[in-house]
């Protein structure tokens, strides 16, 4: 547990680095909008992630959610703060977005009637309240009605996260479209969160568990990796200029940088780690592949966002990331008074 103090401390540093994104609101609201944005949507990933983690274990059980469960619980449990991150996004709407410039007229189209403020809006607070119920009940139902809402939930997933992506990522280059990116997402978040369990698990160095980990953090990177490789090799071959003009975008520096670092840190060097039993089954190796890894994911996300306000936003988003951080960290510490949801009665629900 994290002394009074220290989570003084975390505070403080939480509110530090997102001044200095305030601050960088009033030079340029737009850079500022897309860092926050960043840094939302790597913590997203890492809370979301969790989610899923927890929800795949209770229909598949086995050691290695054991294992994760003192980091993964605690990130699911922290869920329900994305509703409250998530609103300076929505307030910088215009801002982020090209589309919000243009509100849909008595003709609008199809696309118009989708992208508006009020749609996006309430698309992202269904997911958000989805996962934040997900999350509080999850934990608190057993048995085979546990395993039913797991179920559903991860079908709820499936369906809202193939939703935000398009709004969240890929509307701020609109018209750009790919159908494989809501999966691409989905399988980023997984990363994201067994990376950060395997940072900061607490287990023996010879827990056989941390083997099980380790393969099911490689398995979801040759996953992102496949389906983003994929995705190039089929725009490549299809020459269509609105596809191609979202990459021609990202290829002078430093986007081009970002993108050959999320590639070597996030799929390469853990690739070749993980493929050898000293790294994948021992704590320590694993704790230092899920940090690169996670600074792939982070260079990653700043590719796919940073480029639509330019370089001047990965300024905020360096701040964003780290105070967001921190500012979960510290409402984790807090939470972490209380017993933990296993060690509580479940709710009755019959």
């Amino acid at each position: 547990m994290i002394a009074p103090r220290s989570r003084i401390a975390i505070f403080i540093g939480a509110a530090a680095a997102l001044a200095v994104v305030v601050g960088c609101a009033i030079v340029n609201p737009k850079a500022a909008a897309t860092g926050w944005l960043t840094g939302f949507a790597f913590w997203a990933q890492i809370l979301v992630g969790s989610l899923s983690l927890m929800m795949i274990h209770r229909l598949t059980s086995g050691s290695w959610g054991d294992i994760i469960a003192p980091v993964a619980e605690p990130a699911t449990a922290i869920v329900p703060l994305l509703v409250l991150l998530a609103v300076p996004v929505f307030i910088a709407i215009p801002a982020l977005y090209p589309w919000a410039l243009h509100p849909p007229s008595v003709k609008a189209d199809v696309l118009s009637v989708y992208l508006n403020r009020p749609a996006f809006i309430v698309r992202s607070l269904i997911a958000l309240a989805g996962w934040s119920a997900l999350a509080f009940f999850l934990p608190r139902i057993n048995g085979g009605r546990g395993q039913l809402l797991a179920a559903l939930g991860l079908v709820f997933h499936a369906v809202v996260i193939s939703s935000v992506s398009i709004d969240w990522y890929l509307s701020l280059g609109a018209p750009f479209t790919s159908s494989s990116f809501g999966a691409s997402v989905a399988i980023s978040s997984l990363v994201a969160a067994l990376a950060w369990t395997a940072l900061w698990m607490p287990a023996p160095e010879d827990d056989p568990a941390i083997g099980d980990v380790g393969a099911l953090l490689l398995a979801t990177i040759l996953g992102i990796t496949y389906i983003d490789f994929m995705a190039i090799l089929v725009i490549w071959y299809g020459d269509i200029p609105r596809e191609e003009s979202w990459f021609v975008a990202r290829d002078p520096w430093p986007w081009r940088t970002l993108a050959v670092a999320a590639f070597v840190l996030g799929a390469v060097i853990p690739t070749l780690a993980l493929i050898q039993a000293r790294f994948r089954n021992r704590l320590r190796p694993l704790r230092l592949v899920g940090a690169i890894t996670l600074i792939g994911v982070i260079a990653y996300d700043a590719y796919l966002i940073a480029p639509s306000a330019g370089v001047g936003a990965l300024v905020p988003a360096l701040m964003a990331i780290p105070g967001i951080g921190l500012l979960i960290i510290g409402v984790t510490s807090l939470l972490a008074r209380r017993p933990p949801s296993y060690a509580r009665e479940p709710l009755d629900v019959r």
